[in-house]
């Protein structure tokens, strides 16, 4: 592991700190358990934890937090010889409405909604505590992962050792994307590229959801590179964020896995419509007539999605890159979803009263879609079968709507059509079902 990133992902790592009415059980941290129901809320705190001298900080963590349930990350920094105060991230879970904290400055700690920078000073520890909670006394959360990784000063950045690496992505364009999801959707769309490659088969806008950041509209991204990496871990791939270099890129590639960065756009793409800011995934290194190029899934790079598939010169990129990459390893086998996150449902028409309209029947009961549903966040989408078999459901043509009387209204054809229907609620949640119409 890097020497700027320490992961705390199994129980003799989990075991080094301290445990206030939580416990380490298979590689987790979940609330105690006192005759028969969980605590409230516990807290976990890491040994400190030694790094180079550092100016900036991210956190990552993993964990399942179901209904009624949350986590809150914190850390500290030790910075000439002293701790500063705890400043914590926000609550996480895919079932709030969940919000990055706002800017804070206390002394030489600026705290951003998903970092922490240093103003004119250094540190040289930090320390880790993530709080669980629960409403829920037969729920818990359960902590997988927690990480730190610090940018470090006063070192030059290392380049690696040149890596000619093709990793098969699967390219998606915001342009098919659910058009409201459409200010986040690029880092969706980048943590779909790698999950996919593995047959995970997740729609983007799953991802969309639960990455969203809904804290009230200011100057700051709604997306969240720590929320991002939850996102992924909610499916059971292991995520986090690190500071790196190109040297690290190289060697995710060299070892198969990519990554997902953040690019400054120059002022020709801005110029052209693109974001100011976008996310990408690294899908390898290549020479293209002599020249070093990065090869990437860039989600904005066209109106299709195999346009998505570019390649960017190696200097052009390194100037456009913030050295910050989330990292992403597959899921093993054993590994479940950390949450239910799927559920199949029957599509019945309403009847001769309301040609057209149909309602989603979840175990023989109908399940009413609320008026609201799209407004309040959640995304209602079909799709039909297209003339040719597509590598992934996200590579469909789909048409986005809203409810109508607490249904879906789905066109006749002139011969029958198989319509299949996606509810996906603002946990990342999804109610999938097909009819013939």
């Amino acid at each position: 592991m890097d020497k700027n990133t320490v992961l705390l992902r199994d129980t003799e790592a989990f075991m080094r700190g301290e445990l206030d009415n939580v416990t380490v059980a298979q590689n987790s941290i979940v609330l105690d358990l006192v005759q028969g129901s969980y605590v409230p809320y516990g807290c976990y705190t890491s040994a400190p934890l030694p790094m180079p001298l550092f100016d900036a900080l991210r956190v990552s963590w993993n964990a399942a937090s179901p209904d009624g349930t949350a986590v809150e990350a914190q850390c500290r920094v030790m910075v000439d010889g002293n701790w500063t105060q705890w400043v914590g991230f926000g609550k996480w879970s895919p079932c709030l409405h969940r919000e990055g904290v706002p800017y804070q400055e206390r002394g030489p700690v600026q705290r951003w909604h998903d970092h922490l920078q240093l103003d004119s000073k250094c540190a040289t520890m930090v320390q880790l505590r993530i709080y669980l909670y629960t409403r829920d006394e037969k729920a818990s959360p359960l902590v997988t992962l927690l990480g730190a990784s610090t940018h470090v000063v006063d070192v030059i950045p290392a380049r690696g050792r040149p890596v000619n690496a093709r990793m098969h992505m699967m390219p998606y364009a915001v342009a098919h994307r659910a058009p409201a999801l459409r200010p986040w959707m690029d880092l969706a769309i980048a943590l779909a590229s790698l999950t996919n490659r593995w047959g995970a088969d997740l729609l983007p806008e799953e991802f969309a959801q639960v990455l969203r950041d809904w804290r009230t509209p200011d100057d700051h991204d709604p997306r969240s590179l720590s929320f991002a990496a939850a996102a992924a871990a909610r499916w059971g791939f292991p995520a986090w964020v690190a500071y790196g270099d190109l040297a690290l890129l190289r060697a995710e590639a060299r070892a198969g896995y990519g990554a997902v960065v953040r690019l400054q756009a120059a002022p020709a793409q801005t110029a052209a419509s693109m974001p100011e800011t976008r996310y990408v995934a690294v899908r390898g290194f290549a020479a293209i007539d002599g020249n070093p190029q990065v090869l990437l899934c860039d989600p904005w790079a066209g109106e299709n999605d195999f346009d998505c598939e570019t390649a960017m010169p190696l200097d052009d990129f390194m100037v456009a890159w913030d050295n910050v990459a989330l990292l992403m390893r597959q899921r093993t086998d054993n590994t479940p979803p950390l949450g239910r996150t799927r559920c199949s449902a029957w599509l019945r028409p309403v009847g001769t009263d309301a040609p057209g309209l149909y309602r989603l029947y979840i175990n023989g009961e109908e399940h009413p879609l609320p008026e609201d549903f799209c407004a309040q966040g959640g995304v209602l989408a079909y799709s039909l079968p297209d003339a040719c078999p597509h590598a992934t459901t996200a590579h469909r043509r789909f048409v986005y709507t809203e409810p109508t009387d607490g249904g879906i209204m789905l066109e006749h054809g002139d011969t029958a059509r198989k319509y299949t229907v996606y509810a996906i609620e603002t946990d990342g949640r999804m109610i999938v079902g097909d009819v013939t119409v």
